[in-house]
């Protein structure tokens, strides 16, 4: 019995015997924690930019001008999020599912015509005029999990086989491929191979074959960082490296480069330390007036610390670990293996990107550029994290109990 299978208890020799849901219909806790993130995120949103919005013309020298922006993205998130739960989330699969994948690949591909846009060296939104930026990697995460999900329950004959799970892995693999290839985006790409990943090994009976996978890669990612190391530049030839290998050697070494690549890491490590425990405050980042790059972005959770502490921080993360917590209860009582796999994906995702982000703040990992879900700003992550895949999940949870 593959895990998958035996994970559901409901693809085996034909019974419909169903097992009892382990949750409750009607869980509004998961509603609960998700607008607490969702709030979480808003007001540091507003912390982290009001002062550079009241200062630019850009922003109308309105300092809750990201804030409004970040704000109207949550509200039309969640709103659609509570309409999506209402429709079947069955109605993604077979050519929805394939529609929805094949729009995703094409949406990378709009990075190379004019509508692409670059920043800092990776071209990973497309400009829809008046509506702004759209950024096609979050777009492509909601279609691998969908798609990932329909070909896992469309194949449970073959789950134990090989040739399904490098087949699955080809349909994660090409999108990840391209994201890597056209947009310079290496982050993104290692989330949705990860979520991949984690889709396929929970759901076959190949365990082997992925830790072979597993080990193969962490060997590969530890050679490739020993080889910087071993033979670290200066400052100066830093200059003329390959932009991931000047990231790497400013993870190393941070302070060798702190005039360069090694600065927002520093920056970000320097607004932890002056945060303490209880924080200097709400509003009393020093880090975030200019110091400290991306400190809305990438680097949120630096800012998190500094102002309302360890404490500040440890909540956020208990906040994130209750989502999964919730998620996980949807996915072990889901009516089916389709609906199961959907909760999965969102899963993974959620859990990869936060830890990343907060890794990347606290120096454990060197530079992704990726956002902290529900807290970063960014529209198209949040809306498409809410009405998309938190969407999903809600549908999963409000057929739980009603259909076999």
């Amino acid at each position: 019995m593959g895990i998958g299978k035996e994970f559901y208890g409901r693809e085996n020799a034909g019974l419909n015997e169903r097992r009892k849901p382990i949750i409750v219909r009607n869980n509004y806790m998961m509603l609960v924690v998700l607008i607490f993130l969702c709030a979480y995120g808003a007001i540091m949103v507003f912390s982290a930019t009001a002062y550079q919005c009241s200062m630019s013309e850009e922003y109308n020298y309105d300092s809750f001008f990201l804030l409004k922006r970040q704000g109207g993205f949550m509200l039309a998130g969640l709103a659609l999020m509570l309409m999506v739960q209402r429709f079947s989330y069955r109605l993604l699969k077979g050519f929805l599912a394939v529609v929805l994948y094949l729009t995703g690949i094409a949406s990378i591909f709009l990075l190379k015509t004019p509508l692409g846009v670059n920043v800092n060296g990776a071209t990973r939104w497309v400009q829809l005029g008046p509506l702004g930026r759209f950024q096609v990697s979050e777009w492509v995460k909601v279609c691998v999990i969908i798609f990932l999900a329909y070909l896992i329950d469309a194949n449970k004959k073959y789950l134990g086989t090989k040739k399904l799970t490098f087949y699955l892995w080809i349909a994660g693999g090409v999108p990840a491929i391209l994201l890597f290839k056209l947009s310079n985006d290496l982050s993104s790409s290692a989330v949705v191979l990860g979520i991949c990943f984690v889709m396929t090994f929970i759901s076959t009976r190949t365990e082997t074959l992925h830790v072979v996978i597993l080990l193969a890669g962490i060997a590969l990612v530890a050679l490739y960082v020993w080889s910087i190391w071993s033979n670290m530049p200066t400052p100066e030839e830093l200059k003329d490296m390959p932009f991931r290998d000047r990231r790497i050697a400013a993870w190393l070494d941070p302070e060798q480069y702190a005039a360069s690549q090694g600065y927002q890491t520093l920056q970000g490590l320097y607004a932890i330390g002056r945060g303490g425990v209880f924080g200097k405050g709400l509003g009393a980042s020093i880090q975030k007036l200019g110091p400290m790059p991306e400190a809305e972005t990438d680097m949120i959770f630096s800012v998190i610390c500094e102002e309302l502490g360890i404490i500040g921080g440890l909540v956020l993360i208990y906040l994130f670990g209750y989502l999964l917590y919730q998620i996980s209860r949807v996915m072990m009582s889901a009516p089916d293996l389709f609906g199961g796999m959907l909760c999965l994906g969102v899963f993974a995702h959620l859990t990869f990107q936060s830890l990343f982000n907060i890794c990347v703040n606290l120096a454990i990992l060197p530079n992704t550029g990726l956002p902290l879900p529900f807290i970063s700003y960014g529209g198209t992550a949040v809306f498409l994290l809410l009405a998309g895949e938190m969407g999903m999940v809600f549908s999963v949870e409000h057929r739980i109990g009603r259909e076999a």
